[in-house]
């Protein structure tokens, strides 16, 4: 009995691609792990209230938010980025009294390297604040990293009433290997921040390639799929990337249709899909294959018909198999992580064949697409 090899990767991600603005705060959208508070703030982000409670001055005693702080999201960050604006908004559980604004940036060792204090205001009783401070970042971040502090202070002898605080560092980009990869989660230092109700919030980027596995196979069709690898990314940033490929060799001129490199390669441009949470891979283009001999091409010729699929051809299966065909990563996420996965091609008798060599035989043709 022949041995089947089959990988179905159903990696789900449990992070997010984005975040929208809401009440006129960006605030992320919060689904997994990475970046989740786990008392995940319950009330109205214009507000600070309480959202089943209703609100002072209704003839109701509503409860207020205590605590509360939030801010859009801050980063990625490289050394020698422009200074920019960080602005908070906070409701604190503190009386009427006269406050002190202020942002600090601390190196990692604690030595302080700036200091931004804001004009004495009156704080009234559970009154909903808005501050904003001109984060000089071109001169204090290192590839160290920082951390940035603010705090609301008593002006009569300045003791710190609150105060919320958060490290971050420098997008670093790695140089690992695909091995790394394929047996480790990479995960990015604090590249970024936000404001998420209670605290101030690092954001890192937390990628599994683990189910990309080492075999890639045709349908029963001779369709050359990618649609089953999948991987994982969490981050309250969105995935981004430069280059996405699938890659492999033709000096046997098995895809005399397709345009080739100089170096006789066959570069297949992919893009992610989003499946209900599932990241998966699809191609980013359509091909033109022929009904007959199921030849690929990347431009229309007569005989050939508009395909969503990239097939092989019938008489090439044998030559075709084993064949290493390259996933190339060019610049993948916000730590532009650049390497090539390889991945064996497999086409045994238990997915297709020409009769009396297979357990299946194509006998249709092209499929219905």
């Amino acid at each position: 009995m022949v041995k089947r090899f089959l990988l179905v990767s159903s990696l789900f991600i449990s992070g997010i691609m984005g975040f929208t603005p809401k009440e006129g705060i960006d605030k992320p959208i919060i689904s997994g792990p990475a970046g989740t508070s786990t008392s995940k703030p319950s009330f109205n982000l214009s507000t600070g209230l309480s959202q089943d409670k209703p609100a002072p001055g209704t003839g109701h005693i509503g409860k207020i938010a205590v605590d509360y702080f939030v801010s859009p999201i801050y980063g990625p960050f490289k050394v020698g980025d422009p200074d920019f604006n960080a602005t908070f908004t906070y409701r604190a559980d503190i009386d009427n009294q006269q406050i002190l604004e202020r942002l600090r940036i601390f190196t990692a060792s604690g030595e302080l390297l700036n200091a931004n204090t804001m004009p004495a205001k009156t704080y009234e009783d559970n009154a909903l604040e808005e501050v904003t401070f001109l984060v000089p970042i071109r001169n204090c971040l290192s590839v160290k990293g920082i951390t940035l502090k603010f705090e609301i202070l008593a002006k009569s002898n300045r003791t710190i009433l609150k105060t919320y605080s958060v490290t971050i560092y420098p997008v670093s980009t790695p140089n690992n290997t695909y091995q790394y990869y394929r047996n480790n989660i990479y995960q990015s230092l604090p590249i970024g921040f936000y404001g998420d109700g209670h605290e101030m919030k690092s954001i890192k980027e937390t990628i599994s390639f683990s189910n990309l596995g080492d075999y890639l196979e045709s349908d029963y069709y001779y369709r050359l799929d990618v649609k089953d690898k999948g991987f994982s990314y969490e981050s309250d940033f969105p995935l981004t990337y430069k280059s996405l490929n699938l890659r492999f060799e033709d000096h046997e001129n098995l895809f005399p249709y397709y345009t080739h490199d100089a170096n006789d390669n066959v570069i297949i441009p992919l893009d992610i899909q989003n499946n209900r949470g599932r990241l998966s891979f699809k191609y980013k283009t359509n091909f033109y294959t022929n009904k007959r001999t199921l030849e690929t091409g990347d431009i229309y010729r007569e005989g050939f018909i508009f395909s969503p699929s990239f097939y092989l051809p019938i008489n090439g299966k044998e030559r075709f198999d084993n064949k290493i065909l390259y996933l190339d990563f060019v610049e993948f996420s916000k730590s532009k992580i650049t390497f090539s996965y390889p991945l064996r091609y497999i086409s045994g008798k238990a997915i297709v064949g020409t009769a009396p060599e297979g357990e299946y035989y194509v006998s249709g043709g092209i499929a219905n697409d």
